[in-house]
């Protein structure tokens, strides 16, 4: 009788427990605690002197925003430094603008094509024969190194943000390491070029508009 007294008394606490368990499970899939945002099915614009102009192959995909703050901050998938690459050139205005696209919300289309310059390069670090991970580094317009990331060593790294994808986003999972890791460009502009990146999101156009000046 009196084991059946007790638990009846952790039952009740147990229940409540599970209940908790699982509201920290879905809010983690939700993305409930992360101070970031991935607004992977929106368009991305660049802003000109108030006009948008369409920036591809940058993509939202790539792209990580501040949810609350009011100075937000622009990230930046790491292993997609092929288009980080691009953002150095919109910084220093290393680009022709098009005709306007069929996107009625774009004034013009960037091209890019006036610069070739490698503003961040990846190297391999061999760990054995078989097995290696991606290391980068990104240089200014003048080829001085301002910054490496390095996968081992994130921890440490005050430019990289993990944004894990949510439950809203397929919850994708990928076998590359730096995959969730995404650069605080705004930060970096800042600190290495002296340089203003700027976003912000427009619910009603569906786009993630940024500038840098």
């Amino acid at each position: 009788m009196q084991q059946l007294k007790s638990k009846k008394k952790w039952l009740p606490a147990l229940i409540i427990a599970v209940l908790i368990g699982i509201l920290v499970i879905l809010a983690i899939m939700f993305g409930f605690f992360q101070r970031q945002e991935v607004f992977d099915k929106y368009d991305v614009a660049y802003e000109i002197d108030g006009k948008l102009y369409e920036v591809f192959p940058i993509s939202a995909t790539d792209i990580g925003v501040d949810k609350k703050s009011k100075d937000k901050h622009l990230y930046f998938r790491v292993n997609s430094y092929y288009n980080i690459d691009y953002l150095f050139r919109l910084a220093y205005k290393q680009y022709e603008i098009n005709e306007p696209s069929t996107n009625k919300y774009y004034s013009g289309l960037i091209d890019y094509s006036v610069a070739d310059n490698a503003y961040v390069t990846q190297k391999d670090v061999y760990i054995t024969n078989n097995e290696s991970y991606a290391t980068y580094d990104f240089f200014d317009k003048n080829g001085k190194k301002i910054y490496s990331y390095n996968p081992e060593e994130t921890s440490n790294d005050d430019y990289i943000v993990r944004i894990k994808p949510t439950i809203l986003q397929g919850y994708e999972k990928s076998d590359i390491g730096s995959y969730d890791d995404y650069l605080d460009i705004t930060r970096l502009f800042k600190d290495k070029l002296g340089m203003n990146v700027k976003v912000r999101i427009d619910e009603d156009k569906e786009m993630v508009i940024f500038s840098i000046n």
